[in-house]
């Protein structure tokens, strides 16, 4: 009951749970979709039969239906469905081999150049061929499988928002491994319990809530935004020293874009004053961090200007 608590709190804070509409909502949308959304943004669709003029109504089947209003808050969503759709579906009724379209993928569109900071979409295809996603045998995964290329909104992360980001990532690792339905699909295991697997964490839920799964099932790759090198269960990460320490693992992966926005926000020194070593029970204080420093300045200054007043005194 614990677990479909945090998955369904998870879903909800991540905006993952919204409802298709029956109709296109009132959102600044782009006019060259409303003629699909007119039937995939709904639970059901009529078009008319050309040989008996009879209209016809269909329930949508449900992997198809559209929410217009996540589509219209996600990185997509100035594009136009058929920007990555044949423009042979603006036809009705749709032509049945128009199922077998190949579908694009992130390295179609995105560049390694085109974003800020450097999310090296290269270097994570790379990453991906090599996680047991793409390795394990029959397992059906894609980029689209963990992202929605009609709802997913990942945003960078920051100090401001990375709770929201930790939940977000959760929740689509969850999507699978929650034991609740996919997974027994794609891997064929019986319904797990997720707790129970990780009960070797002092607080596995307060883990859930404050890191991502992939900060311990994932290869970290200094030159790769997000790691996406997924480990087979073997390879996840046991030891607690490798987050809390002074070199924690997190700094090259949660936090990393954090850290690298403070030095260029503050300089080099007062991150390096304000940074955090993530060690368990030792998180500094900025505050005492500087006083610190003060007191240390004052005293070699101190030492300095008495030992030039002896010589001087000669």
């Amino acid at each position: 009951m614990k677990l479909k608590t945090i998955v369904f709190l998870l879903a909800l804070f991540a905006g993952m749970t919204l409802q298709a509409q029956d109709s296109i909502p009132p959102v600044k949308s782009n006019p060259a979709n409303n003629h699909c959304f007119s039937c995939h943004g709904k639970r059901w669709y009529t078009y008319a039969n050309k040989d008996s003029s009879q209209v016809i109504k269909h329930k949508m089947f449900k992997d198809l239906i559209i929410d217009t209003v996540a589509y219209y808050h996600n990185n997509h969503k100035s594009l136009a469905c058929t920007d990555c759709h044949a423009s042979d579906y603006n036809n009705l009724p749709h032509k049945s081999d128009l199922k077998l379209e190949p579908l694009l993928v992130c390295t179609d569109c995105h560049t390694d150049t085109d974003d800020v900071p450097p999310i090296n979409f290269t270097g994570i295809t790379e990453e991906y061929k090599k996680s047991v996603h793409a390795t394990r045998k029959n397992t059906g995964v894609s980029c689209w499988s963990c992202h929605n290329p009609h709802s997913y909104n990942i945003t960078t992360r920051s100090k401001e928002n990375l709770n929201q980001v930790v939940a977000y990532d959760n929740s689509i690792c969850l999507e699978c491994h929650s034991g609740m339905g996919k997974f027994d699909i794609l891997y064929g295991d019986p319904k797990s319990n997720l707790i129970a697997k990780h009960k070797w964490l002092p607080d596995p839920i307060k883990h859930f809530r404050n890191v991502r799964c992939i900060e311990c099932h994932a290869e970290i790759r200094a030159d790769v935004l997000v790691a996406h090198n997924i480990r087979p269960k073997e390879e996840a990460i046991h030891n607690c020293a490798q987050c809390h320490s002074t070199d924690s693992r997190l700094k090259y992966s949660l936090y990393k874009y954090q850290l690298a926005q403070e030095r260029s926000e503050k300089g080099v020194l007062t991150s390096i004053i304000s940074s955090r070593d993530f060690a368990i029970g030792t998180n500094p204080s900025p505050l005492l961090n500087l006083i610190s420093l003060l007191v240390f300045a004052c005293a070699i200054g101190g030492v300095a200007i008495h030992t030039i007043i002896r010589i001087m005194k000669k």
